[in-house]
């Protein structure tokens, strides 16, 4: 039996890569390797979903604090879970400095962009605070909600008779050339919301089967095969290259004739703004509980502001200092950064939770 809150996790993931930072990266090493880097970074992805799941499975419904609760290490938990909270905070960052930008670039050009971060951050603000399996209940509402028109904006896209298959293919024959990490990288985060376990754990009743790991290999190559080849089929192997953000364009060249609202675009961005809200409240919601998780005690509302102000600080400084060319160089470097680190830390907890249940 699938374990739907397991995948809803990894979902969440792979749709909000269609939209932001990934399909740019990919395309940019279209001819470099990029294909390869497809096809290794899909065992890569499924292998780290299965280790981590089948290790954090060994403590049933606990999150990282839960299982460290007993460590006499404090410095060393401390350590651990400093390191976790900033990967997962810059995620969440990173998304929403990307996304506000999208927003302003595409739908009011007009309205600051401090302006918009207030409006997202007091969503975000009231979700990260609810209990874990509140965010959750939330996520199945926002996915059920979203996915099937996001699915049916695909279908049309994949339907589409401006779709070039032949540029597709050019970029096929690629597939020999060695692939960079860059690109490896990229493609890899679409798999990476199983990690979201070391807190949503919490929430997940029983073991894992196999038939989720069988579900994400095929929702991941699929992911990866839309992110990546759709932009190319609609704008060319070599213009796909010229955009910004590759599907928002690809989006704006697809018409729905007989709906309401001709140009999917407004849709494409309406359905992903609920989708992006959600990433960012789901990571930074993991970072939030790690914080707690590294005082004694019930956390104070002087300690719950400061963690908050804290958060809305580096927002700003975000949204003001980090123009999109910028955004993009420094996206690139935090993937290679995060595999590397994602890797060592699904080994060693995967070792230490053996070692702890043997």
């Amino acid at each position: 039996m699938l374990n739907r809150y397991f995948l809803y996790l990894v979902l969440l993931n792979m749709l909000i890569n269609v939209i932001i930072f990934v399909p740019k990266i990919l395309i940019k090493h279209r001819y470099e390797g990029a294909v390869m880097g497809v096809l290794i970074a899909i065992p890569i992805g499924v292998a780290l979903n299965y280790l981590y799941s089948i290790a954090i499975n060994k403590f049933p419904e606990q999150g990282l604090p839960e299982i460290l609760a007993n460590s006499k290490n404090r410095w060393f938990k401390i350590l651990h879970f400093g390191s976790i909270q900033f990967i997962w905070f810059s995620a969440g960052l990173i998304t929403l400095v990307g996304f506000i930008d999208i927003l302003t670039r595409y739908i009011n050009p007009e309205m600051p962009k401090l302006l918009l971060l207030v409006i997202y951050l007091a969503a975000v603000f009231l979700i990260i605070q609810l209990p874990t399996e509140r965010v959750m209940y939330f996520l199945e509402i926002v996915l059920f909600l979203n996915t099937p028109l996001i699915g049916f904006i695909i279908f049309k896209a994949f339907t589409n008779d401006y779709l070039i298959w032949d540029s597709i293919l050019e970029v096929g024959t690629y597939i020999f050339e060695r692939p960079s990490l860059k690109s490896i990288a990229a493609a890899t985060y679409c798999f990476s919301g199983y990690a979201n376990l070391i807190i949503f754990n919490r929430v997940i009743k029983g073991k894992l089967k196999i038939w989720n790991f069988i579900s994400i290999f095929i929702l991941g190559g699929f992911n990866l095969f839309t992110t990546f080849f759709i932009p190319i089929g609609f704008h060319g192997s070599d213009g796909a290259q010229e955009y910004l953000y590759p599907w928002i364009s690809t989006a704006d060249s697809l018409r729905l004739v007989y709906s309401p609202i001709e140009r999917v675009i407004f849709l494409f961005i309406m359905f992903y703004m609920s989708i992006s809200l959600m990433s960012i409240a789901v990571h930074w919601h993991v970072a939030y509980e790690l914080i707690k998780g590294t005082f004694k005690g019930k956390i104070t509302k002087k300690k719950n502001w400061m963690i908050l102000a804290i958060i809305t600080c580096c927002s700003v400084v975000g949204v003001i200092y980090l123009n999109t060319v910028l955004l993009n160089k420094i996206t690139v470097y935090w993937m290679i950064f995060r595999l590397g680190f994602e890797i060592v830390i699904v080994v060693v907890f995967f070792i230490w939770a053996r070692r702890r249940t043997a």
